[in-house]
């Protein structure tokens, strides 16, 4: 994998939707083509495919009305399978950090974007696309829309440790070493459809354990085909193994229910067990 700080372009990733004029330089745009080709992958067997996409290739966007100026996009598709949201969440937003660490803004766009415009060029196949996200420089003054809507999902503001990760069951705030306590911060600190935060772990003596705490009021859940909120666990995912890597918590991600009792709306995604590679 391509050497750059995860836990660095956790913490300066925003979502950017208005873009200036600067052009991205090619240099930049085959770097991140090259870093997904050499990391493609990811912990939830998903066959995801990425791409660099210009804006005269794909001229009808959509998205809210809400994206101005971007030129060029990051897109992708992924075949149906059983963790295919996941998956492909994983490694559009590992692709996203990368464009980060090269000094470039992007936005997640799973929501109402015109998915039309993007298939010529990815070309599904029986698959579809979750999302795509301009990348660009971030311009010096955001619109007016892009300010309303950011006030209005509370773009910034992001739940407290103690109300998403827990120690035996949940209910119970975990006490977390530092390396473990680094790397939840960074699923934490993450962004999730509409700023929801489904997020919640517990810790054991085998792991820790995720899971999607699912509004079950949420349209993006229904709208498009898939749980959108699935792709806020493939950024869990990303976040958490991204950072164990770079603060040297061993371990790696499986899939082992522990089983425990669940509220109604929570579903189990992936384990983090201990010393798992």
């Amino acid at each position: 994998m391509a050497d750059f700080d995860a836990i660095e372009s956790i913490k300066k990733r925003t979502s950017v939707r208005t873009y200036s004029k600067r052009p991205v330089e090619e240099r930049k745009l085959e770097s991140i083509k090259a870093f997904v080709e050499e990391n493609a992958g990811n912990p939830f067997g998903a066959a995801v495919r990425l791409n660099i996409l210009h804006t005269r290739e794909n001229p009808r966007i959509g998205a809210y009305g809400l994206i101005r100026g971007a030129k060029v996009y990051l897109a992708g598709c992924v075949e149906k399978s059983e963790k295919d949201v996941e998956g492909f969440g994983y490694e559009f937003e590992r692709a996203i950090l990368y464009a980060t660490s090269l000094g470039l803004g992007t936005c997640w766009i799973g929501g109402l974007f015109t998915r039309g415009a993007f298939s010529a060029a990815l070309k599904p196949d029986g698959g579809f696309i979750p999302a795509v996200s301009p990348v660009g420089y971030a311009a010096e003054k955001t619109s007016l829309p892009e300010r309303i809507f950011a006030a209005g999902v509370g773009a910034r503001a992001r739940k407290p440790f103690a109300e998403l990760f827990f120690d035996g069951e949940f209910g119970n705030p975990i006490k977390a070493d530092e390396k473990t306590a680094v790397c939840l911060e960074m699923v934490r600190i993450g962004p999730s459809a509409s700023n929801k935060q489904p997020w919640r772990a517990v810790r054991n003596e085998k792991g820790i354990h995720f899971y999607l705490k699912e509004d079950k009021k949420y349209a993006g859940n229904t709208m498009f085909g898939f749980c959108m909120q699935r792709l806020d666990m493939g950024i869990a995912a990303c976040h958490f193994e991204l950072s164990a890597r770079r603060t040297g918590l061993s371990g790696g991600i499986v899939f082992e229910d522990p089983g425990l009792p669940l509220d109604s709306g929570l579903n189990y995604s992936f384990t983090w067990r201990y010393g798992q590679r």
